[in-house]
């Protein structure tokens, strides 16, 4: 009798095992049809026959949990899943899955007192999955063990440490108080050193250990860029994304990650390539992220945005690029690139799996897509020097997203209609210049159009703080239709002495267009120091009448000559440039064609041209110029003051009819001792044979300061 429990417990063990199967086959079936309360009874069922059977335990709180909405108060479910969890580990403790079970059960939990247990559940689950030689479950608990380090670090690693009480808060006038704020977080709040160091060491630990076990685990690769990132080792992190890119070449998501990692180290053709690499290999769903433009729209044009069909979202974002690419060039898109690149950090650094949401969907990745890495950050507070922008959060321990605090979600909208998106991280765009530019109409072959585009190149500015010896110069110009076609480029290339590099430099171009609406880009590019200047303006090319009297564009220039006493059209002057932009003293030379002047009886054209100076905007506490400009010029070619702010030249010209039907008329005009302003030039040419009139004109300034870039 004393032996009669031992003999019949492998019975017991034989009867009980095909029981469990078929009520555990039961339940699946039940679950299958959608019947989850059924499910459940069944394996309750189970448990009250076999309560130590810990998988019947696992599947019933799995079941449970189903039920429970995770960040939501405690339920009668959620308890439930929590014992049954329990039991599991109690009745299984060499079961990896059991404990990970349990830790997701935590982890999803707003009280600190129950989420700080996850780390050690994870260890357990480690330490069992490795005594079993199960690579897969260790993997799984080592990941979430980082996920956890990574979430603690993200809540206190940042520490700082106040030398001042009172935080200065911005008032209505933002310029009066925007220095007080910086000078506070750049001279008063100091970082703590080291701070966090523990929990970047555990989450790389345990990132390394998923890596080791599945080199293919992108959502471990993704959050192992984070970390070597928030350590400044973004060449590691490279290494990291092109061994998953040799392993994984079709994987989208890989080669997404390859893209943010060559960002971040200043390869941006590389990172170009692997974003378009990544989207060749990526599904709809994975793409939708990276073409959703309202993510950096005002509201208002975001709700328009999703509103329009694909098609129409396609051209819009093909447009948007067109237009946002510093340097159309240079053939890569930066802030394309940029944009793509916070995309996928957001998604790798805020996401969780286990919650629902993605990373670009919380509040410090809405904001992060739309202005990138702020300037200066602690664990509340997030800080843009040159765009003047203050947010503050507030972050549950332990997690991974973090919500606007005060009247930050406010302070957000506003930025969002104040400037919807910066991209002052891209060093293309901290030194991007600006090139001020001179267009002019002239003529063409049949019913097209000559331009000729003059760009004042800003070499001084763009080799600031640069040895320059002799460096290659890119410069051209392009046009775009309104469809986002290039149509059009002039493109030179040259090189910059150190000579050179003092001054502005001037560069023309020469289009040939037919009436229409463009875009025109000048651009200068010196890519041995990658730096850059544009300018960029809407170019409305209407026709010339061909029928009755009509002119060309008036250009103005620093030295108008003609080549020879041939003369004719424009192109037969030399031509010095100007953007139209003089210095004081400095001679401005015009230079317009005249269309269609009607021939006299003896095959001559005889016509009048009457030039009017207007100040538009001077300097007015310079005085007496109107008379040293009459004085110099006056008994020569008879100006006369027409009011205070406005000089006339009348002269008249006969010549021989032009077999083109088109007459150059060129001026040098000396304004000297002219005030810094704007002026407006106003040309009226009569025709003497049949009175008939037209008139073009041209503004143009006069100046010291430099062009705002």
């Amino acid at each position: 009798m004393l032996h009669r429990p031992a003999l019949l417990l492998p019975v017991a063990l034989a009867w009980a095992a095909p029981l469990a199967s078929q009520m555990f086959a039961d339940a699946d079936s039940l679950l299958a049809r959608g019947d989850t309360s059924g499910a459940i009874a069944a394996l309750e069922r189970l448990i009250r026959r076999d309560g130590k059977n810990a998988e019947a335990h696992f599947r019933a709180g799995t079941l449970y949990m189903t039920r429970h909405v995770p960040g939501q108060e405690l339920s009668p479910h959620r308890r439930q899943a929590e014992e049954h969890f329990r039991y599991a580990t109690r009745f299984q403790p060499d079961s990896a899955k059991y404990w990970i079970a349990l830790a997701d059960l935590f982890r999803g939990e707003d009280v600190v007192t129950t989420r700080v247990q996850v780390r050690g559940l994870l260890n357990r689950a480690r330490q069992a999955a490795e005594a079993a030689g199960d690579g897969q479950r260790q993997a799984d608990a080592a990941y979430r063990q980082a996920r956890a380090d990574w979430n603690t670090f993200a809540t206190f690693g940042r520490r700082f440490r106040s030398l001042e009480t009172t935080v200065p808060t911005s008032p209505p006038n933002r310029d009066e108080g925007w220095k007080a704020i910086v000078q506070y977080y750049k001279e008063r709040v100091v970082p703590i050193p080291n701070a966090g160091a523990e929990y970047l060491d555990g989450a790389e630990e345990g990132l390394r250990t998923v890596l080791r076990l599945r080199p293919l685990d992108l959502e471990a690769a993704g959050l192992l860029v984070v970390v070597f990132g928030e350590r400044g080792r973004w060449e590691e992190a490279a290494g990291v994304t092109r061994r998953l890119t040799r392993a994984a070449p079709d994987s989208g998501r890989a080669w997404a990650l390859h893209g943010l990692t060559m960002a971040r180290t200043n390869r941006w053709p590389e990172a170009s390539a692997a974003f378009g690499a990544a989207f060749r290999h990526m599904s709809p769903d994975e793409r939708s992220p990276f073409r959703n433009l309202g993510q950096i729209m005002r509201r208002a044009d975001e709700i328009r945005f999703t509103q329009v069909g694909a098609t129409e979202r396609e051209h819009f974002d093909s447009l948007y690029w067109q237009v946002a690419q510093p340097l159309a060039l240079t053939e890569t898109n930066e802030v394309q690139a940029e944009f793509y690149a916070r995309i996928v950090y957001a998604q790798h650094r805020w996401s969780d799996p286990w919650r629902g949401y993605r990373g670009v969907e919380t509040d410090m990745g809405t904001v992060f897509v739309r202005y990138g890495p702020p300037d200066l950050a602690t664990s509340t507070s997030w800080l843009y020097e040159k765009a003047r922008f203050l947010f503050h959060f507030y972050q549950m321990p332990g997690f991974s997203r973090a919500h606007f605090s005060g009247d930050s979600e406010w302070q957000f909208s506003q930025a969002q209609q104040e400037s919807p998106a910066r991209f002052d991280n891209v060093p293309i765009m901290r030194t991007l210049d600006t090139i001020l530019v001179q267009t002019a109409r002239f003529r063409g072959p049949g019913d097209s159009l000559a331009m000729l585009v003059v760009g004042a190149i800003p070499l001084r500015r763009m080799t600031d703080s640069v040895a320059v010896r002799d460096l290659p110069l890119v410069t051209g110009a392009l046009v775009t239709d309104d469809a986002g076609h290039e149509l059009t480029r002039d493109r030179q290339n040259g090189r910059v002495t150190g000579t050179e590099a003092r001054d502005l430099q001037y560069r023309s171009f020469r289009l040939q267009l037919a009436p229409g609406d463009y875009l025109l880009r000048v651009e200068a590019h010196l890519p041995s120091i990658d730096r850059g200047a544009r300018g960029m303006q809407p170019l409305p090319v209407a026709p010339i009448a061909r029928r009755g009297l009509a002119l060309s564009d008036l250009l103005v220039a620093r030295r108008v000559e003609p080549r020879d006493s041939t003369a004719t059209r424009w192109d037969d002057f030399l031509i010095e440039p100007n953007a139209g932009r003089f210095e004081p003293g400095e001679p401005v030379g015009l230079l317009w064609e005249i269309y269609q002047l009607t021939p006299d009886s003896t095959g001559a054209t005889r016509y009048e041209v009457a030039l009017w100076i207007t100040v538009e905007a001077i300097d007015r506490s310079t005085a007496g110029w109107f008379a040293s400009l009459l004085g110099g010029l006056g008994d020569q070619m008879g100006l006369t003051a027409v009011h205070d702010d406005r000089v006339s030249l009348t002269y008249r010209r006969e010549h021989s009819a032009s077999p083109a039907g088109a007459q150059a008329e060129h001026l040098m005009v000396e304004l000297r001792d002219a005030p810094k302003g704007r002026y407006l030039l106003e040309v009226v040419v009569q025709d003497l044979v049949t009175g008939q009139t037209a008139t073009t004109t041209r503004t143009f300034t006069i100046g010291t300061e430099p062009v705002t870039r």
